[in-house]
């Protein structure tokens, strides 16, 4: 009788133990298509999406982490929801998660708050009890005024960053704000909005709070939130290289401060994104630094649906001489509802192929530069 031995690095092996590899894998799939589709009501095309990220053996874990859903009022749907966006949390320890469901239900955010928090942020869940969800809703609890409820602040859009961003730098740094008189409700955006802002060491928190105030910045102001965030979030060499931009065009640094203070959103953007508005407006359209400074928000704005359809317009009234050059810029940045009203309905008597003109596809540049 003949014994056949394979040597461990042999290709023949490999192969064999790639197709047992593949073949488990398949396996493995099929099972959790098969658990999405019959347990939670996945259509088909969707569980194979999401079965690619699950290794389900046995359904033990997966029941058990449905079951603790629905304990906490969270429906199939909810859970499928759930799934799709965070795959791995079915298969998640009970042990674990269950702690957590407590924790919030025992702490303001119970029933369809919970279920709506978890809903949108599921990876909330993966956060460590001790380390980030117990010291964030304890400090929270401090925080907030009575009449502010935790849940309303944790089902509200990005409510979830807090506990996500969390340190314990977060209180000495609030402390700092409120002894540079900043209103209890900017301290709550930024808590809410920005929470990554008040992880930073106290001295250089600090510190940037002094550069903020020397820029011009005023402390009761909801710019002033946007402006530490934004000085928070930039190292010198990065402000540097965006001031260097806005140098580019001829601004001076004051004159770019004196932006910033005024839009201080506009220093969140890359290098490529401020110089292409500030090339279009600026060489394209003819407008000088100060016609910017007036309406920085045109900065934001998007070409294709809002800047150039409006200029078309604009430009054509202008070359008729029956629009003034400086409502330019504030026609830019009124709702869609006004500028037609405003700027289309208007003249369609004198011009009838103006609202054609506004909705044509043709995205192309205006022809001549057209100065505020």
């Amino acid at each position: 009788m003949f014994r056949f031995f394979l040597n461990p690095n042999s290709t023949l092996l490999r192969i064999y133990s790639f197709r047992e590899l593949s073949s488990a894998s398949a396996s493995a799939s099929a099972s959790a298509v098969d658990y999405l589709t019959n347990t939670l009501g996945f259509a088909r095309k969707a569980a194979i999406a999401v079965a690619g990220e699950l290794n389900i053996k046995t359904t033990t874990r997966p029941d058990s982490v449905v079951q603790l859903f629905k304990n906490y009022g969270f429906t199939p749907n909810h859970i499928a929801t759930i799934v799709s966006k965070h795959p791995s949390i079915l298969l998640a320890d009970p042990i674990i998660l269950g702690p957590k469901f407590q924790f919030f239900s025992d702490n303001g955010v119970s029933g369809s708050s919970l279920v709506d928090m978890v809903s949108t942020d599921p990876v909330i869940l993966r956060r460590s009890l001790q380390n980030k969800i117990i010291p964030s809703i304890s400090f929270l609890k401090e925080f907030l005024p009575a009449d502010h409820n935790i849940d309303s602040l944790l089902t509200a859009k990005r409510g979830t960053w807090l506990v996500h961003k969390f340190t314990r730098q977060m209180m000495p740094n609030v402390e700092t704000l409120r002894s540079h008189g900043v209103p209890e409700s900017s301290i709550l955006r930024i808590l809410t909005l920005r929470p990554q802002a008040l992880s930073f060491n106290a001295d250089e928190f600090k510190g940037v709070l002094t550069r903020a105030k020397e820029m011009g910045f005023d402390e009761k102001s909801t710019t002033f939130i946007h402006g530490v965030y934004s000085l928070c979030a930039m190292k010198k060499g990065k402000w540097e290289s965006k001031v260097s931009v806005f140098r580019s065009f001829g601004w001076g640094e004051e004159e770019v401060i004196a932006l910033f203070v005024k839009q201080p959103t506009i220093m969140h953007h890359s290098e490529a994104r401020i110089k292409k508005p500030l090339d279009f407006f600026m060489n394209e359209l003819g407008w000088k630094r100060e016609d910017v400074s007036k309406y920085p928000t045109v900065l934001f704005l998007s070409f294709e649906k809002r800047v150039v359809p409006r200029c078309r317009v604009l430009q054509l009234l202008i070359e008729k001489d029956l629009l003034s050059r400086k409502r330019m810029g504030r026609a830019l940045i009124i709702s869609e509802d006004q500028f037609i009203k405003v700027f289309v309905s208007s003249y369609e008597k004198k011009i009838p192929e103006l609202l054609e003109v506004y909705q044509s596809n043709n995205v192309g540049l205006p022809q001549s530069a057209v100065s505020v």
